[in-house]
């Protein structure tokens, strides 16, 4: 047997412990099958956020707070929202806290403490998302029409989706507005399951490789600047520590399930190879440039360069050190109508290099490490 192999599945297997006992330390959990109940805290540096001039706030028997000034005299007050399981974003569970007066208008809303990017957050703040709320009654909220953010869809649907419910609660309005879709939505979805039909087709029908180029095309249009979706090291990390969030990742989910399930009946690396969106882009820049492509040198003695860096990954969480995870790997760069310069110089940069290395971030990507490792993987006996 190739002893080289069992050394290196002994090595990536090591790394899964360590990102468990990373997780389990980082965040608390016991891994046992129970549901941890997300607790919500609010203090009145967060009331200030809404009424600057708050001194103090009880809870009031309705469950709201009545916010108060110096003078003792009531400001106005806040919502906290209601239903966490329906606001769902990329990370998990948003919470919220909507300011009103005693008229029951919305005066302001601020999201509490969450797992989602900042770039995600910092893109929803504003008059042309969140801030369109304002001056709105609690009735008319349960059913006002705003945009999703292009480029942070859970994250926007998460808000949308807190407002509506915690509003619907207060004045006893129909709360199923909140499950309302429209056409673009559905489109996507048939998109999607369009391209994962088309990946599983390439994969086990011979003669399909001349479709290759075609199919790459549009895994970077649909998975990458349509869907903007990706397996990722933070997705993954969210997963562990507070379970599979079904209703709002449901395509993350699949991908991930159907990934796993195609490596362990024999066909390794699908995700990599026909869903990627980073993985297609870095492809068809290969197929495209004038260079004379050459393999990255990433392996020291066995170890390749992507066991280093989850290994770093895993072992900053485990250190108490809490990296913003979605910035260390290139693939919100398909959001880039929202995020920041650093992470266009990223993606630029993998597109760049892909000029005259074959599939660059492939060599160091976490994620595919990760994948890998999990995956089924075949030895090879080899004669003595």
């Amino acid at each position: 047997m190739n002893k080289k192999q069992i050394g290196a599945s002994a090595y990536q297997y090591t790394i899964i412990l360590i990102l468990l006992a990373a997780i389990a330390y980082r965040g608390g959990r016991d891994f046992l099958f129970h549901k941890n109940e997300l607790e919500v805290t609010v203090g009145i540096e967060d009331m200030q956020k809404i009424y600057p001039k708050a001194s103090q706030y009880a809870e009031n028997r309705y469950g709201a707070y009545d916010i108060y000034g110096n003078d003792n005299k009531k400001i106005g007050s806040a919502l906290l929202s209601s239903d966490y399981s329906q606001a769902l974003g990329y990370g998990g569970s948003v919470p919220l806290l909507i300011g009103i007066d005693d008229n029951l208008i919305i005066s302001k809303i601020i999201l509490l403490p969450n797992r989602e990017t900042g770039d995600y957050i910092e893109a929803i703040y504003g008059d042309k998302f969140i801030g369109k709320w304002q001056g709105v009654s609690l009735e008319d909220a349960t059913h006002l029409h705003v945009d999703v953010v292009s480029g942070a869809t859970l994250t926007s649907n998460a808000v949308i989706a807190g407002i509506r419910q915690t509003a619907s609660v207060l004045v006893g309005s129909d709360a199923s507005a909140i499950t309302e879709t429209n056409l673009w939505a559905t489109i996507k979805d048939v998109l999607f399951l369009s391209i994962m039909m088309l990946s599983l087709v390439l994969v086990y029908k011979k003669g399909t490789a001349k479709y290759r180029t075609i199919h790459q095309l549009l895994v970077l249009l649909i998975m990458g600047l349509i869907l903007n979706n990706a397996l990722s090291v933070n997705l993954l990390h969210g997963w562990l520590q507070d379970g599979f969030v079904w209703r709002a990742n449901w395509q993350s989910s699949v991908i991930f399930i159907l990934a796993l399930t195609v490596s362990f009946i024999g066909k390794r690396k699908f995700y990599c190879n026909y869903l990627c969106p980073m993985g297609a882009l870095q492809e068809l820049t290969n197929l495209f440039t004038p260079f004379k492509k050459r393999k990255l040198p990433t392996q020291f003695k066995g170890i390749t360069a992507r066991e280093i860096f989850l290994t770093l990954i895993a072992g900053a969480l485990l250190l108490g050190f809490a990296p913003e995870l979605s910035y260390l790997e290139p693939f919100m760069f398909f959001s880039f109508r929202i995020v920041g310069i650093g992470l266009i110089i990223f993606g630029l940069a993998i597109i760049i290099t892909s000029l005259f290395f074959t599939k660059p971030w492939c060599s160091v990507c976490p994620t595919g490490c990760l994948m890998d490792t999990i995956s089924y993987k075949k030895t090879k006996n080899i004669d003595s």
